[in-house]
């Protein structure tokens, strides 16, 4: 048995021999065309050479880098607008921190009354005490010179707005309708032009940011009913009590309209400044400001 595996080994070298033998006498075959030489390169200029299709730039990829350049750009200013005219507005009305001005008084002629009359037996009225009903003592001898001084009253527009339930204690503006749409108080709840005053039965309506410039509005939606509200106005400070909370479009202006009982109405804006939400509180209490 070894002697003819070796045999067999010995005559399949034989084979390859003869056939390397035939190859190399052999004369090469005829081609019609010539062969392309073969080109040798290196390593980076084989991939230049694989990748050529791909990093040969066009019209388009000029085109597109000149629009990322520019979108960049347009994000980078509306990021800074937002920057400066949200936190860093904000921090600069923190750091200036104005001290909140007192009530503006006017004086009333005599014998007139600033104050009308309420409407609605159910609120109390302004009460006098006593001290109020005495006569004033002459603090010198010799009478007086000149005519009777006017009393000094409030302003009856609100000035200032409390709701416990969701930490809010901001200041009240008065805001007007310029061209074509309502004013936005800027940190401070706006008091718009024209509703009635607390002082009087119907819709009082306040608005405010619920976003940037002081968003006094932002946690609007997490009142609930029954939640109280206070609202400061002429001396008197109005307690009110949540009734409902709806949103609506900013076309169903009927929100504004007045009312023949006095409630509150706050509004702010919500679902992406698409829907209004409005807050509507009824008067339940009315007693003189507590003293600063």
């Amino acid at each position: 048995m070894p002697i003819r595996r070796r045999s067999g080994s010995t005559s399949r070298k034989q084979a390859e021999v003869d056939l390397l033998q035939t190859l190399i006498e052999a004369p090469p075959e005829q081609r019609d065309r010539r062969l392309a030489p073969i080109a040798l390169r290196s390593t980076s200029e084989q991939r230049r050479h694989a990748l050529q299709g791909f990093l040969l730039r066009t019209w388009v990829d000029a085109v597109l880098v000149y629009a990322e350049r520019v979108v960049i750009a347009a994000a980078l200013l509306v990021f800074g607008y937002w920057l400066i005219d949200g936190p860093v507005r904000d921090w600069l009305h923190e750091y200036q921190s104005p001290v909140a001005p007192a009530p503006v008084a006017v004086a009333a002629a005599p014998g007139s009354s600033t104050r009308p009359q309420r409407r609605d037996p159910a609120i109390l009225l302004p009460y006098t005490t006593t001290d109020m009903e005495r006569p004033p003592e002459d603090e010198f001898i010799a009478p007086r010179q000149g005519g009777v001084s006017a009393p000094v009253v409030a302003a009856p527009q609100p000035t200032r707005l409390i709701i416990p339930s969701i930490a809010l204690d901001t200041p009240v503006k008065e805001v007007f309708v310029v061209d074509g749409a309502w004013e936005v108080a800027d940190y401070a709840a706006g008091f718009l032009h024209g509703t009635s005053l607390p002082e009087d039965s119907g819709n009082t309506v306040l608005a405010g940011h619920a976003g940037l410039r002081g968003a006094v509005f932002r946690d609007l939606g997490a009142l609930e009913p029954g939640a109280d509200i206070f609202l400061d106005a002429g001396g008197w400070r109005y307690q009110y009590r949540v009734h409902e909370a709806k949103s609506v479009w900013p076309n169903q202006v009927e929100v504004l309209d007045a009312t023949p009982s006095p409630i509150l109405t706050l509004m702010t804006c919500t679902n992406w400044d698409t829907q209004r939400l409005v807050v509507i509180a009824e008067l339940v209490d009315s007693k003189p400001s507590p003293r600063p």
